[in-house]
């Protein structure tokens, strides 16, 4: 599906939903000549409308729906910019609808841990991780605007076991599913990475995204459910009080993965706050909007693995509570 009148075979991307990234992206693609889809539940029309802002000014764009995953190509790559809660259920979705054996799914969310053990059970999947720093946000369902522009990172999926801790019949098991599925090692690019690159630049690729996650991991740790449980924009992280916080944060996110230094993660998190004094975290939004945060996969999974490893994360695991009490009381969240 899709080649153009000289004879080249084009890539099908199909980017997943309306979230700001992804419309974002979707428009980066197709300006660089792709051919794009997007894929929407709840719409009946053939083609959505969407509308980007980058610079203050105002384009719009017309994409074809995708409406089953057996309509794509299956070939295509699927680019899935979705909320961390919303990715199994998603990948589900698109598994009864036919998604192909052996498709390729290029994953942004925050946090770790989500859709994990689900992605375990289909081994002919190649699964990407893409990590970013672009920044952008809904002004309405079809309308994102580019927040701020960063730079991105791909890589192909690995366990999000820390360092050294994985088995070495899991490791063998792991490299034994790759080869008998015929899929690029770790280290290869694939053939479509310099169209995605070309689309929005910088794009590298990144044989060691697990620790990159990690890392963008313990920023939004540090960052979101603080300035949350503050009610403010990130600047309001720069008080001795929040610093204190979030050197605890990042050292308890060290002890648990030792191949992070905490000191490395606390100036990254002091970066970002800076470059991004005057936002409001996604978190503190979701919250005044009440809808679902992504603590479970942010200071929750942190405290999980603390658990796991007997490794001590009570600041971590304190944040995790007090936002889960937030959502309590916006609605959100349910006593369990």
């Amino acid at each position: 599906m899709g080649q153009r009148e000289w004879g080249f075979t084009m890539t099908q991307w199909v980017v997943v939903g309306t979230g700001a990234l992804g419309m974002q992206w979707a428009q980066a693609l197709h300006d660089s000549g792709e051919a794009v889809s997007l894929y929407v539940r709840d719409s009946e029309a053939a083609v959505v409308r969407l509308q980007t802002t980058q610079n203050s000014q105002v384009r719009e764009l017309s994409l074809p729906r995708c409406q089953s995953a057996k309509d794509a190509g299956a070939d295509a790559v699927w680019l899935l910019f979705v909320k961390a809660w919303q990715l199994e259920p998603l990948l589900r979705q698109l598994q009864g609808e036919g998604l192909a054996d052996d498709a390729t799914l290029i994953v942004s969310h925050n946090g770790l841990g989500a859709g994990e053990a689900y992605l375990a059970q289909q081994p002919n999947w190649q699964v990407y991780d893409l990590v970013t720093t672009h920044g952008a946000w809904r002004q309405n369902r079809y309308h994102s605007v580019l927040a701020g522009l960063g730079q991105s990172w791909i890589g192909r999926r690995q366990p999000t076991a820390c360092a050294g801790t994985e088995s070495s019949a899991s490791t063998e098991s792991s490299a034994s599913t790759e080869s008998s599925a015929g899929s690029v090692s770790g280290s290869e690019p694939p053939h479509w990475l310099d169209k995605l690159a070309a689309a929005w630049p910088p794009l590298q690729w990144d044989a060691d995204i697990e620790q990159r996650r990690w890392r963008k991991l313990a920023v939004n740790c540090a960052i979101n459910p603080l300035a949350t449980l503050a009610g403010g924009v990130n600047g309001v992280l720069r008080s001795e009080e929040a610093r204190a916080q979030i050197r605890a944060i990042c050292e308890e996110i060290a002890n648990v993965n030792p191949m992070l230094d905490a000191d490395e993660l606390v100036a990254e998190v002091q970066q970002v706050i800076r470059a991004t004094a005057g936002n409001r975290c996604s978190m503190l939004q979701d919250i005044e909007a009440q809808r679902a945060t992504e603590i479970d996969y942010l200071n929750g999974y942190v405290c999980e693995q603390g658990q796991q490893r007997q490794v001590f994360t009570r600041v971590n695991c304190e944040v995790a509570e007090r936002i889960r009490q937030l959502e309590l009381k916006s609605g959100v969240r349910s006593l369990e």
